[in-house]
């Protein structure tokens, strides 16, 4: 039997309050979850490359070009996650000598949302001297949109705009730490944050995740163009709230950076499992607070004692 005419318009009349209605309770259920966030949680993902941290940056490659170290370098490089997972470069670095390492600098150099095109202008910066370059690797590196790659060769610059050489950056002026067991996240929100991070970041990251894989492979051909020694370093996760839920990312990023390690012959390195972080160790559900940094600090300088024995850093 075929519908009178009009019939199919007067179905969709009748239906579409209750349409409406279901959209609009979806609208509000995902405006709910992002509000019920506190703004350090929703801050921690959304807030842009904070100026405080790139000025630092700048600041301190700047200093490092205008007097060059007289011993090894190991730099961090990452998102907010890579500048809340070190105690301070002074603690990293006597910390490296306590356990038996050599005198070295430790020089960390992360930034809120950093991304690996950023990464490929620092190695660009960084002075020509026995180098580690520690690339901090994790989840939030694959949600913004890839830049397009830097077009200038590997030549240096001293300094960044409005920087310079030999100046020293102001304590007062620079927090490395945003976060502080002072005040976490309950369990219950973190958990909301990982729901949120799946219904709101997991797009983009599945989205960008092609072009972010590509701009790591280059940063990594940049560190070798330099004669520096990249190693894929994993980032800390509070696994006891994420659990099994963001496998599937996880999985993705971790196959793709097994096989550019692989390819170029450097190191994977993933210790998460091994520090035995606990829920109260960080903020929300990657950055690390006062007892955590403690933790993952100690399992890092161990790390960078293997690695320098590793490339006969310092030479004999």
């Amino acid at each position: 039997m075929r519908p009178m005419p009009g019939m199919s318009c007067v179905l969709i009349s009748r239906r579409l309050p209750a349409l409406l209605a279901l959209a609009l309770l979806v609208a509000v259920s995902l405006v709910s979850l992002q509000l019920s966030l506190s703004a350090e949680a929703r801050a921690a993902v959304r807030r842009p490359t904070g100026s405080p941290d790139w000025k630092h940056i700048y600041q301190v490659i700047a200093n490092l070009n205008h007097r060059l170290p007289k011993v090894p370098v190991v730099y961090l490089v990452g998102g907010s996650a890579a500048r809340e997972c070190t105690i301070s470069d002074s603690s990293w670095a006597a910390e490296v000598r306590r356990i038996g390492g050599p005198r070295l600098r430790t020089v960390e150099l992360g930034s809120n949302g950093q991304n690996y095109y950023q990464d490929i202008d620092i190695v660009h910066r960084l002075p020509s001297v026995p180098s580690i370059v520690l690339i901090g690797i994790g989840l939030g590196r694959y949600v913004p949109q890839p830049m397009r790659p830097a077009t200038r060769g590997v030549e240096q610059s001293t300094a960044g705009p409005g920087e310079r050489p030999g100046a020293r950056t102001s304590s007062s002026s620079y927090q490395q730490h945003h976060y502080s067991v002072r005040h976490i996240l309950s369990d219950p929100k973190k958990r909301q944050f990982v729901r949120w991070w799946l219904a709101d970041r997991y797009p983009a990251f599945k989205l960008n995740f092609a072009g972010n894989t590509a701009q790591l492979e280059l940063l990594i051909q940049a560190c070798q163009v330099r004669g520096l020694h990249p190693v894929l370093l994993e980032m800390p996760l509070n696994l006891p709230i994420v659990g099994r839920t963001l496998d599937r990312p996880r999985k993705m990023y971790t196959d793709s950076c097994r096989a550019l390690a692989k390819k170029y012959g450097i190191p994977k390195i993933d210790f998460l499992k091994k520090v035995h972080l606990v829920s109260g160790d960080f903020f929300d559900m990657s950055h690390l607070v006062e007892p955590g940094r403690v933790k993952w600090q100690l399992r890092l300088s161990k790390t960078v004692v293997s690695l320098l024995k590793r490339y006969g850093i310092p030479a004999p």
